[in-house]
């Protein structure tokens, strides 16, 4: 008895501090598709990385817009999930569960009504931005120039790292020139150039850093003049005109701004900045053979501009539950790129690589989870799945093949350790592509999940390779943050959000243990960046979340008082998107494990299921400083 008493009062700690996260939550609501995009402040203590110059410029939403942005499938499941958070208390007396439990309980239903109506507060866009001074861009600090000339030396006498391979894949040819274009002003530099510069120079810097590992005050020095090329970067974003020309020069800013904000873990800036490119991309004709027989001196550079656009274009509308600013149908040139020179085959194979997964993502957009889609028949929506299936099976197969390729050059040519992470942790995207693809596809009567066995085995392929990959990384601060970002945040991350919910359907123990090592991989980027950090926090807090109430549902079939904490969990989780929302009134069979999972009700827990991984993900872009904060007690 006394045990039991033990385990309860377990619980009510616990619950008390869930109670607390998700007051946190209520007060710092998700991003949305209309939120206006920042980038993060990241504390100087991670990595000697120096931010605390702030922004003074906010950028402050209206008081009624909410924070689901006009998402109505949360609205509606908050609204009922309330309801029946509100029976299953009126059912349960007062005597059954302790005065805390029950405070509690009410303190839960308390947030759930907030969560649906509290509003956006948004941050500045670029907290490193400066005030633009009275003489441009040009009046700007730059990092000292004899130490950029000897770094720039040593990028080209040494095996092509991170740098090389940014510079290639844009098309830049002379970052030299355009360096000298800045430093020595004979005339005035364009925006773009002023860009194209900083982004280059933080990815020098930031290898830099990233291989000095035993003279600190050499990584110091490196982490100081990287922190300022992020200055003037952010500065130069921030005042870029929406009506620039259409140059060759503006396009290749633009995707240097784009993959700046991906490494700083921030999808909705990158989606503006990317799909400014696109457009422009799309004007000047980029995509069509008519504009390249009559340009034949630039079409190769156009053309690996159009394609990388493309990539990132595909990925991030997934990411965000976005139509792709590029339409598939609307291109006539070769699905190639047109590489040159000694780095040609590996990257041409890295980049078809990219290119067959991008397109199967628009695709898994398009016929599965647009809106379109989802209101498809059941059945059909399960056909498209299964057919993307094979499709996804057959890029597994070809991508294998690539990434053996270029794998084996790189090590030849004694690449970069970046770069290698880059190649390998595609492997995870396009698992968890293939983990998207299967949760379409709905589990087989009478199965006590909703997830097809294909779905949950691909899941767990998934996991199993990102903690492969993270060995790989252990060892390197920036190769980690690298790494979670591209291959875990750029595109969700489905399968920590399905092996999660199948704990909480099955009470599966070991699946539990792997989401648990998932999280646990996450911490040990945390004192990377600051968006790791809040990473590490959400999935602690969604791993121990599962692992409460897997204990709350074992109890509960030993101790009635139990009942009532299971059923405020699974309100709770039904609000987010992550478990069913039974209709009270729905006459199903108690004895039916697939009552639940009509063909109807399985396409709209899939929708909520994706808006709720999404919104989740949203976190990451938002001051959750508090979440996290109480400590769990010992399972």
């Amino acid at each position: 008895m006394l045990s039991s008493e033990r385990k309860i009062d377990q619980i009510e700690v616990r619950l008390a501090n869930i109670e607390t996260l998700l007051r946190d939550l209520a007060q710092r609501p998700v991003s949305t598709p209309g939120s206006n995009p920042h980038f993060p402040t990241t504390p100087g203590h991670f990595s000697g990385l120096d931010t605390t110059t702030a922004s003074t410029v906010g950028f402050e939403s209206s008081d009624d817009e909410s924070a689901f942005g006009g998402d109505s499938v949360i609205a509606q499941q908050t609204s009922f999930a309330s309801e029946l958070l509100e029976h299953a208390v009126e059912r349960t007396s007062l005597h059954d569960v302790s005065p805390k439990m029950w405070e509690a309980l009410a303190n839960l239903r308390q947030i759930a009504e907030l969560q649906s109506r509290q509003s956006i507060s948004h941050g500045p866009r670029f907290p490193l931005q400066q005030p633009l001074p009275k003489g441009g861009l040009g009046q700007l600090r730059m990092p000292p120039m004899d130490v950029v000339v000897s770094l720039l030396k040593r990028a080209r006498a040494s095996p092509p790292g991170l740098f090389t391979f940014v510079c290639y894949f844009v098309g830049i040819s002379d970052f030299s020139n355009l360096c000298r274009m800045v430093y020595f002003p004979t005339d005035d530099f364009t925006d773009s150039t002023f860009i194209i510069v900083n982004v280059g120079l933080y990815y020098l810097f930031l290898e830099q850093h990233t291989l000095t590992t035993e003279n600190k005050a050499v990584k110091d020095e490196f982490a100081s003049h990287l922190h300022t090329s992020r200055i003037n970067l952010e500065t130069a974003l921030a005042n870029m005109s929406l009506f620039m020309s259409v140059k060759v020069e503006t396009v290749q800013a633009l995707l240097m701004g784009t993959l700046y904000a991906i490494d700083v873990c921030r999808p909705s800036v990158a989606w503006h900045l990317n799909s400014a490119a696109a457009q422009m991309c799309q004007t000047a004709g980029f995509h069509r053979k008519d504009h390249s027989t009559r340009n034949p001196e630039d079409a190769s550079i156009k053309a690996i501009l159009f394609w990388y656009i493309y990539t990132t274009d595909k990925a991030l509308a997934i990411r965000l539950g976005r139509a792709p600013v590029i339409q598939d149908w609307e291109i006539d040139i070769p699905r190639t790129f047109n590489f040159e020179g000694i780095l040609s085959l590996e990257t041409k194979a890295v980049a078809s690589m990219w290119l067959s997964a991008a397109t199967l993502q628009g695709q898994v957009y398009e016929q599965l989870f647009c809106p379109a889609a989802l209101a498809r028949p059941p059945a059909e929506l399960a056909e498209r799945a299964r057919l993307l299936a094979a499709e996804c099976r057959r890029v597994e197969a070809e991508a294998y093949e690539s990434r053996k390729l270029a794998i084996d050059s790189l090590e030849k040519i004694g690449a970069s350790p970046l770069v290698d992470v880059h190649v390998k942790g595609d492997e995870v995207q396009l698992l968890s592509t293939m983990t998207l693809i299967y949760r379409a596809i709905p589990a087989p009567e009478g199965s006590t999940s909703r997830f097809c066995e294909e779905c949950i085995d691909a899941a767990r392929r998934a996991t199993h390779k990102h903690l492969a990959c993270m060995e790989l990384v252990r060892k390197d601060a920036y190769a980690k943050t690298i790494y979670v970002h591209w291959n875990l945040v750029l595109t969700p991350f489905a399968p920590f959000f399905v092996l999660f919910c199948y704990v909480i359907e099955t009470l599966s123990v070991e699946d539990l243990r792997l989401l648990k090592e998932f999280s646990a991989s996450i911490e040990e980027t945390n004192d990377t960046s600051e968006t790791m950090q809040k990473l590490s926090r959400l999935c602690n807090v969604m791993s121990n979340v599962a692992a409460l109430y897997l204990e709350a549902k074992s109890q509960q079939q030993e101790d009635q008082a139990m009942v009532p904490i299971g059923d405020e969990f699974d309100v709770y989780l039904s609000q987010l998107g992550f478990m069913p929302v039974i209709d009270p009134n729905m006459n199903a069979a108690a004895g039916d494990p697939n009552a639940a999972f009509t063909e109807n009700s399985q396409v709209a827990q899939m929708a909520d299921w994706m808006s709720g991984s999404r919104n989740l993900l949203g976190l990451l872009e938002q001051d959750i400083s508090q979440i996290g904060g109480p400590q769990w007690p010992p399972m």
